[in-house]
């Protein structure tokens, strides 16, 4: 026992020796070569030989002094940078504990940087054609601060107030992670949770689509992308971040509910309705080869960390207006996910996925009061008030697979799966009066009043993707392309219509004409789509290219919605009782739905034929295409079309079947120019047909609107746009303006 500790004893001192023999340090001062003044906060870097990733990096202190820590022995290549300066660089060898290079005088440069042979390590901004490079450590944050409040600080990034991001007035589609795509097509779960201290660079690229990148010949889908490169510190290992903050509302109605019974029922207590929080946490790891990410978060603060999904009816309208359900209210939301993306065969075959929970529930109240004016002496006096509940939650599951099978072959493989479900409740009343302008709403006549109020219930999953086979056929410039997109889903949906109006004129009573809606409906719809198209490249002369393509596309929706009439108590009643009871039960009837659903002795019911329908919807589009391409460097021309003939087929019970075929035509041209890396313009125009959406067709009414039903016109034609859209960028990299 006593030999086996003095080996291990031995073996930590050797060890110990060792690293401390092994790790020292570099030291340098950094001095403007004209003024001698110290030069603060630039970078210096340390690249050990035989490599061209820098392993070390530190910034200058105010006082020009850079010193490199816990250096092993080796040969490196040292550089000092920063805006203004020509880069300094040498040789060093780590033989010893410390290595004092001294004092290095750095030359000014007043000339223009060309992007191309300057490290982007010292300067904050560099824009070269269609990329614009952010040095992230040149823009200041705090330990706290997310990605998000990184890019509100990078010029030409904006970011609204739902946290979508936009660079240069273009969305951001996709957020990679050195190169690779985290949480898939979601760009804000990135945003929201990712620490700014991670990032050393934000790179903004105008990604043109896989297979424009694998042909040459722009196909015009193109895709704005974020990529982030993580500081070199952060892909040794493990690393994690927690954020949590709390608050109160500082309203009136907030500070008078402090102190009085809350909803938890003990006295004093503040009321929790008005208290606001959020949680997020991020553990992840990357390197090179790959990166895997867990995240979550929680708030009711209105701060999304996802894409949020959508649902729910709106509200109703009087006369001059109409009550606004659906802004933003408060909304509470929780999540969470992991990611990961990893390299393998030799980066041959890159796999990714991720799995996100996510749910919100968004409670949204509005009391409007207007008064209209109108020709004459008179006003309209309006007011309204109601309330709208959303709960959502849904489950989310993304692949990519995109691998290299050989030098000429590859393939990618997109596919994706949701569940969702969720339910809304909404109510509001209104009334609409006339009088005298300035007499004030008391005091004007009766013109219309009434209320709505809906409940839904729905569930329903998705699963939607796309495969990619790319071939390239031996001569430059000749390839095919597979390129096939799917989508299937299915939604089952259930609720309550119920509205009332009042409406006062001098040939009727008060309540001589009253339209009431109360109505309870199921509905099941389905749906698949299917496009597939192959593409052909061949080229023609140097630096001419024919590009043909076909694509046909089928789509198919069916819809099933059963509607009824009710009578409450199995008993006809005029319509002041109808509208009575409905203002007396319609809260309690929407709460318990299911029991009214089951229990038939409470009310009587009538099949609706108007406002139930059966629908079988299908379109296939054949789309062939031909598109000319001359590219020299610095210029590109594009010209053709595609003729696009549509075969519509619908059928709706109780309407004749409805069956179309139109011919539709897209031409598209595209000049681009390059005058050099610092100036281009593009002018881009292309037409397009689209053909109305089932709503528009069908001939079934809407009517959760009592004062607005609209229903579709069978015989709607396609519509045609021409869209022209041009650009011209310079970038002076003096100024980086």
């Amino acid at each position: 026992m006593k030999k086996f500790l003095f080996v291990v004893v031995a073996i930590f001192v050797m060890a110990s020796s060792a690293f401390a023999q092994t790790a020292n340090n570099i030291k340098l001062v950094l001095v403007d070569g004209t003024t001698g003044e110290p030069v603060p906060f630039a970078t210096v870097s340390l690249t050990p030989d035989g490599t061209t990733k820098a392993s070390k990096y530190v910034l200058t202190s105010e006082n020009g002094v850079g010193l490199i820590e816990k250096v092993k022995n080796g040969k490196y290549t040292i550089k000092a940078e920063l805006l203004g300066y020509k880069p300094y660089s040498a040789a060093v060898t780590m033989a010893s504990k410390t290595v004092d290079l001294g004092t290095i005088n750095l030359e000014q440069d007043t000339q223009v940087l060309d992007a191309a042979s300057v490290s982007a390590v010292g300067n904050p901004i560099i824009v070269k054609k269609d990329t614009v490079e952010y040095n992230a450590t040149m823009f200041r944050t705090t330990d706290s601060d997310m990605l998000i409040d990184l890019l509100k600080k990078l010029p030409g990034i904006e970011v609204s107030s739902d946290g979508s991001v936009s660079a240069n007035g273009k969305s951001i589609d996709k957020i990679t992670i050195d190169g690779k795509t985290f949480f898939l097509d979601d760009p804000t779960l990135a945003t929201q949770n990712l620490p700014a201290k991670m990032i050393e660079k934000v790179k903004v690229v105008e990604k043109k689509s896989d297979q424009a990148i694998f042909t040459g010949i722009d196909d015009g889908e193109e895709e704005n992308i974020i990529d982030l490169t993580v500081k070199p510190g952060m892909m040794n290992g493990w690393f994690g971040n927690i954020s949590a903050a709390g608050g109160y509302d500082l309203t009136e109605e907030a500070l008078t509910a402090k102190g009085k019974t809350s909803k938890s029922g003990v006295e004093g207590d503040a009321d929790w309705d008005h208290a606001r929080f959020s949680v997020n946490t991020m553990v992840g790891k990357f390197n090179e080869k790959g990166q895997i990410a867990f995240i979550t978060n929680a708030n009711n603060g209105n701060r999304q960390g996802f894409g949020g999904m959508g649902g729910g009816m709106g509200g109703r309208g009087g006369a001059g207006g109409g009550l606004d359900l659906g802004g933003s209210g408060i909304t509470t939301s929780w999540m969470g996910g992991v990611n990961g993306a990893y390299n393998f065969l030799d980066d041959a075959l890159e796999f990714a996925g991720d799995y996100v929970y996510n749910g919100s529930r968004n409670f949204l109240e509005s009391d409007n009061i207007k008064e209209l004016y109108t020709n004459g002496d008179n006003s309209l006096y309006y007011t309204a008030k109601g309330t709208k509940t959303t709960l959502n939650q849904g489950h989310r599951v993304g692949l990519r697979i995109d691998y290299d099978i050989t030098k000429n072959t590859s393939i990618l493989f997109e596919p994706q799966f949701n569940f969702n479900y969720g339910n809304s409740n909404s109510y509001s009343d209104d009334e609409t009066h006339r009088g005298l302008k300035g007499i004030g709403f008391d005091q004007a006549d009766n013109l219309n009043k009434g209320f709505t109020s809906s409940n839904s219930n729905s569930n329903n999953w998705t699963t939607s993707g796309r495969f990619l086979l790319r071939q390239k056929l031996g001569k430059a410039g000749r390839t095919m392309t597979v390129n096939v997109r799917y989508s299937l889903s299915q939604n089952k949906s259930k609720g309550f219509n119920q509205s009332l109006s009042q409406i006062w004129n001098s040939a009727e009573s008060a309540y001589g004409n009253n339209p009431a809606t109360n109505q309870y409906y199921n509905n099941i719809s389905k749906s698949y789509s299917v496009r597939a198209q192959a593409t052909y490249t061949e080229p023609l002369a140097k630096g001419l290219y024919l590009e043909t393509s076909y694509q046909y596309n089928l789509s198919k929706s069916v819809s099933n919605k059963n509607t009824f009439d009710i009578d409450y108590n199995n008993q006809l009643m005029d319509k002041q009782d109808i509208y009575e009871e409905l203002l007396r039960t319609g809260g309690e009837f929407l709460a318990n739905y299911d029991r009214y659903m089951t229990d038939q002795s409470w009310y009587d019911s009538h099949y609706n034929s108007v406002y139930s329908n059966d629908i079988v919807n299908m379109t296939q589009t054949h789309r062939a295409g031909l598109l000319l391409q001359y590219q020299v460097e610095g210029l590109r021309l594009q010209v053709g079309g595609a003729y696009q003939p549509t075969i519509t087929d619908n059928t709706t019970s109780g309407n004749d079947p409805y069956h179309k075929l139109d011919h539709n035509w897209s031409p598209r041209a595209r000049i681009e120019y390059e005058f050099n890396d610092n100036t281009d313009f593009f002018i881009n125009y292309n037409g397009n047909s689209s053909q109305p959406s089932t709503t528009q067709l069908l001939p079934v009414p809407d009517n959760s609107n009592p004062l607005s039903v609209t229903f579709g016109n069978p015989y709607l034609s396609p519509s045609f746009s021409h869209n022209l859209n041009g650009r011209f960028g310079h970038t002076n990299r003096n100024t980086f303006a």
